[in-house]
C-alpha cells in the first residue's frame, strides 16, 4: 500500500516537472501587440525582466501606496462627518437671513422642498397613458343610492 502512494506521489512529481509553463511569443503588428502573427510583425520578448530586489521593493511600494490611500480616505471621511456635524439644522436656524422679504422666500422654498420629500403612502401601477377618471358628485349620488335600495 506505502509503495502505491509513493509511486502516486513521484508520477505526480514527475508530470509537474515535465509540463514547465512556457510563455507565448507577443508580436507587434503596426501599433497593435498580439499573440498571433501577421505580415511584417515583429517578436517582442515580454519577459519581466526585473531581479527579484526590483519586484519586492515595487511589491512594497504598491502596500504603501494602498496604505496612504486607505489612510486618505479616513480623513476624508472623518472630515465629512466634521462638517456635516457643523452644519446642522439648529445651526441653520440660527443663520437665517435678517431681511424678512428674504426670510419669506427661503421659507416658501423649505415649504415646497418639504411637500416634495412627502411620499405616498403606497405605490398603485397605472399603465402608460391612463388618466383617472373624474366623477361628478351627481354620479356618486346616483350610484350610492342604488347601493342603498
Amino acid at each position: 500500500m506505502q509503495s502505491q502512494k509513493f509511486i502516486a506521489i513521484l508520477f505526480v512529481a514527475a508530470n509537474a516537472f515535465s509540463t514547465g509553463a512556457r510563455a507565448q511569443n507577443v508580436y507587434k503588428c503596426g501599433n497593435v501587440y498580439s499573440q498571433m502573427s501577421c505580415p511584417g510583425s515583429q517578436v517582442i520578448d515580454a519577459a519581466d525582466e526585473r531581479t527579484l530586489a526590483q519586484k519586492k521593493q515595487a511589491d512594497l511600494n504598491s502596500t504603501r501606496d494602498a496604505r496612504l490611500a486607505d489612510a486618505m480616505e479616513m480623513a476624508r471621511l472623518k472630515q465629512e462627518k466634521k462638517d456635516l456635524a457643523a452644519n446642522t439644522p439648529a445651526k441653520r436656524r440660527s443663520e437665517q437671513p435678517t431681511s424678512t422679504k428674504t426670510a419669506k422666500r427661503a421659507s416658501a422654498q423649505s415649504v415646497k422642498a418639504k411637500k416634495k420629500e412627502v411620499l405616498p403612502e403606497y405605490f398603485v401601477a397605472q399603465r402608460p397613458g391612463y388618466k383617472k377618471k373624474k366623477t361628478t358628485a351627481s354620479k356618486t349620488k346616483a350610484a350610492k343610492d342604488l347601493n342603498q335600495h
